[in-house]
């Protein structure tokens, strides 16, 4: 089982991974799911205790946040948009009992990121940026809808708390706020790691 091997700090390859996901949606890991290997390193960079609350901002099928409660014993909390998704991570939560990964089908402006010890950000506007990163029928490219959503982004990062953790994948330093301190940047400067001043 997947999630016994991260208990015993043994990570399964990507494709053995996602292998729990249903056919369509294993041929979109590539493109719009964290890679195992980058969400056990974000996971390690944002959890410094099994009480930490972590919010992953358009969690899709649920990937990094149950990578990470299986990985570390902390509270991982997804906010999805889309129903089907939040549905499906909820059913891998049950099939694999991980009582600490938490799913909420919302807009993330919805949530108060006070709440939260740390944030997770893989870029998940850029489907409405670009016409080649289309996830399914609820896709829809509008450059209005990109920058609103970075606009509204930075807003609710500057409510967060002072040492909040935010860790960032495939997304550019213009679009985090100056309220968060840059500490470094691995895996070819993709993954970068941030604190609240």
């Amino acid at each position: 089982m997947v999630f016994e091997q991260f208990k015993q700090k043994k990570y399964p390859s990507n494709s053995d991974f996602d292998a729990i996901y249903p056919k369509k949606y294993q041929e979109h890991s590539a493109r719009h799911f964290t890679p195992v290997h980058i969400a056990v390193k974000a996971s390690q960079l944002l959890v410094d205790s099994p009480s930490d609350k972590i919010l992953d901002i358009g969690s899709g099928v649920g990937k990094f946040c149950c990578i990470g409660a299986g990985l570390t014993g902390a509270h991982f909390y997804g906010v999805e948009k889309r129903k089907t998704l939040i549905n499906l991570s909820n059913k891998i939560k049950r099939t694999y009992q991980l009582k600490n990964a938490h799913f909420i089908n919302n807009d993330f402006t919805a949530l108060d990121f006070k709440q939260f010890n740390g944030i997770y950000f893989f870029n998940s506007f850029h489907e409405h940026f670009d016409e080649t990163c289309i996830l399914d029928e609820e896709s829809k490219v509008s450059l209005n809808a990109y920058q609103k959503y970075h606009e509204n982004l930075i807003l609710k990062l500057n409510e967060c708390e002072k040492g909040t953790r935010l860790v960032t994948y495939y997304t550019f330093k213009n679009k985090i706020p100056s309220s968060f301190r840059f500490i470094d940047a691995n895996e070819t400067k993709l993954l970068k790691f941030y604190i609240k001043k």
